[in-house]
């Protein structure tokens, strides 16, 4: 394993417009941070000689267990945590039981989607772990699928592992008004130059040769797009400037182009990638609204399954601009980790689905112009999707003299799907400061549906 380093890239530009050359100079430190605490569904499962898998409570993560690993039963658990190291991509997940000696070694799988695997983000991701002191270590070599969309290693010890990026873009999504700027930092993670070993990580000290910053697609940026302007500091990569008025393509694209550094993927030195390019999503307002949404649905599991509720959250931004108006920012975050069950069932998640929440744009937006007796109000009819349940295996106990059984709830998730769309349907509310809520349901009925709905302020 090798010690992480954290690094600062400095850029610095003679004029912004044009190409940039890099300084000589970086800071480091190493990677310590403080230890993640538990942000999820812990999953835990039996398993004995004869090898077997687990799985995260949000299907992000797996163990496996080849036979002959271990050579007596073990109850094994995965603790989704939140994720500490420097460029973390994710959740971190806790194995455990910590201590364990295996026979040979486990396989360490995590799952990326669409999110993680932007421009050549996904070519710079790494796994990581943490020891007790809160340093973490890199992983000596991995395997990256990027069409199964998987990163994955070979571990002999358990503790708190994550994923991470070795060159990151801060903030990779951002926010901010008209006229107002923004700082764009990168950042960058490397193998200690001391650490020995083969499969080493490329020595990401080496600096780009040139950079080149474009908004939308045009260096240097416009007065329509927004400008950029370096700041000279140690920690910063250049400041965005907001145009006056929201641009036609929103939220901008401000991309940087790191041109001559090189990087090794897939953990070893094989096929080399250069000229990187990375890409931050700013989403630029004058009016605009988030609406953030919570929600838990009793599954329709059978009553063998006892109460399954699925609790379900998501967002999105009204970008108001006449007849523009648009739903920006969409997030549909199914928080499989956050089932609540309630029997005697052992219950196993098989695979992830979309929840109950889940936001892929609207079918109308109506504006309703102000009165004099108060302000405008916007009418939001959303496409609608299914309502798709994530697929869960139930061992339950036997009724009496019986034996265990053992299900699914696909023929109920299948009836979810066919009868039940997907939140939000339809939403209505007041243009105005302050925040508003509105409610379908009570909390803890067999529906229940919160949307809290806020006015974009200067950060």
């Amino acid at each position: 394993m090798k010690k992480i380093i954290v690094f600062i890239f400095l850029f610095v530009s003679i004029n912004v417009s044009a190409q940039n050359d890099t300084a000589e100079d970086t800071t480091a430190k190493p990677a310590i941070t403080a230890i993640g605490k538990p942000d999820g569904e812990k999953t835990e499962i039996k398993i004995g000689k004869e090898g077997g898998s687990i799985a995260s409570s949000d299907g992000k993560v797996a163990l496996i267990i080849p036979e002959g690993a271990i050579s007596k039963k073990i109850n094994f658990s995965i603790q989704p945590i939140t994720n500490m190291i420097p460029n973390g991509n994710g959740k971190g997940y806790r194995l455990e039981p910590s201590g364990i000696q295996f026979n040979q070694p486990v396989q360490l799988v995590f799952h990326y989607d669409e999110d993680g695997a932007k421009d050549s983000m996904q070519l710079l991701m790494g796994i990581a772990m943490q020891d007790n002191t809160g340093q973490w270590y890199s992983l000596r070599k991995f395997t990256l699928d990027t069409v199964a969309k998987t990163i994955i290693g070979n571990i002999n010890h358990f503790s708190d592992w994550s994923k991470f990026d070795a060159i990151k873009i801060t903030p990779e999504n951002g926010r901010v008004k008209v006229k107002k700027n923004i700082v764009l930092t990168i950042t960058g993670m490397e193998p200690s130059p001391k650490d020995e070993g083969d499969g080493e990580l490329v020595k990401l000290e080496r600096k780009p040769k040139k950079t080149i910053w474009k908004v939308n697609g045009i260096q240097g940026g416009n007065a329509s797009v927004g400008k950029l302007e370096f700041v000279n500091s140690f920690t910063i990569g250049n400041r965005y400037t907001a145009p006056a008025e929201v641009p036609a393509q929103n939220p901008v694209a401000v991309s940087v182009k790191l041109e001559g550094l090189n990087w090794f993927p897939n953990g070893v030195k094989g096929d080399k990638f250069n000229n990187l390019s990375l890409v931050s999503n700013i989403l630029i307002y004058d009016n605009a609204y988030e609406v953030k949404i919570i929600s838990s649905m009793n599954g329709m599991a059978g009553s063998e399954l006892g109460r399954v509720t699925y609790k379900d959250t998501g967002s999105f931004v009204v970008a108001i601009n006449g007849k523009d108006t648009k739903l920006i920012e969409k997030v549909n975050k199914n928080a499989v980790d956050k089932l609540d069950y309630k029997g005697k069932c052992i219950i196993t998640l098989l695979k992830a689905g979309t929840g109950n929440v889940h936001i892929i744009g609207a079918q109308s937006i109506q504006l309703i112009p102000a009165s004099a007796a108060g302000n405008a109000w916007i009418d939001i009819k959303f496409k609608r999707v299914p309502t798709i349940f994530s697929l869960l295996q139930a061992k339950c106990p036997p009724v009496g003299k019986g034996e265990w059984t053992t299900t699914t709830t696909a023929q109920a998730n299948a009836m979810a799907a066919a009868m039940m769309p997907a939140f939000p349907q339809q939403l209505k509310f007041e243009l105005k400061e302050g925040e508003q809520t509105q409610v379908i349901g009570e909390e803890g009925g067999e529906i229940y549906v919160k949307y809290i709905i806020t006015q974009l302020k200067d950060d």
